[in-house]
């Protein structure tokens, strides 16, 4: 089974354990971050391995925080994800059993470690029971289209952690104006006003992930016009906001 794993600085180390728990029983896993335990805002992190899911890329995921209740909020507002914040035996049944909940939260300030990992064991082992669950399972889509929620969408993308607001306007938008990132497992798209770009993304599994953009000299021939003689500017801004993903840059 594809793992998608991610946590704030609260879940790091607990996100650590349960990767190396989850190499042990033959899984792969795919870390989002944060690689450290140094403070940071967690919607960006968690977006990324909610999406992932959502996408098809991961089979599950699993989000870890202090206590777990923000890392489910913001999994939950992508269409497709049931992510069922777990602190015991009886919720881990349940949330697979009667949710097919297809991402898990721990609040590592909230449970042991060992029973973080038996939590992880019985979700990832616990099968739907179907039947009058699975009407119910469809009804919470059902419930999301009619208010306006889509489909999974493999080209959905999600906020990077520091990302600012941008703001919709006709043409170019000048250097100094707002700028945003979205991370997708795949690609990653710089984006200010209407205007946008996108890099390839290599994930790593156990390596950095890779991010391809093009060489000094290919860069005002292959990109849009709004990014002639920017390069440095842009991928600074770019850089900064993936520094999390410790990854790699690669020209072409």
């Amino acid at each position: 089974m594809n793992i998608a794993i991610s946590s704030d600085h609260a879940g790091y180390h607990y996100k650590e354990m349960i990767k190396q728990f989850l190499e042990e029983k033959g899984h792969a896993f795919f870390d989002f971050g944060t690689h450290s335990d140094e403070p940071v805002d967690y919607p960006g992190f968690i977006r990324a391995a909610a999406l992932a899911v959502q996408t098809g890329e991961c089979d599950r995921g699993i989000v870890l925080g202090g206590s777990g209740n923000g890392e489910a909020m913001v999994a939950n507002r992508l269409p497709g994800i049931r992510c069922a914040l777990c602190w015991n035996r009886e919720t881990a049944l349940l949330a697979r059993g009667h949710n097919d909940a297809n991402m898990l939260s721990l609040g590592a300030r909230m449970i042991s470690a060992e029973l973080a990992l038996e939590i992880v064991e019985l979700w990832l082992e616990t099968p739907f029971d179907g039947g009058r669950h699975l009407k119910r399972i469809q009804q919470i889509d059902a419930a999301l289209r009619g208010k306006g929620g889509s489909e999974p969408d493999s080209k959905e993308e999600t906020p990077a952690t520091d990302g600012t607001s941008t703001g919709s306007t006709d043409g170019p938008e000048p250097a100094d104006e707002t700028y945003d990132l979205l991370i997708a497992f795949r690609y990653i798209k710089y984006m200010e006003g209407r205007n946008s770009i996108e890099f390839q993304v290599d994930p790593g599994l156990k390596t950095p992930s890779v991010i391809h953009v093009p060489s000094p000299g290919r860069w005002n021939s292959d990109l849009p016009e709004w990014t002639r003689n920017r390069r440095d500017e842009i991928l600074q801004r770019v850089k900064k906001k993936t520094s999390h993903m410790k990854a790699e840059f690669r020209e072409y």
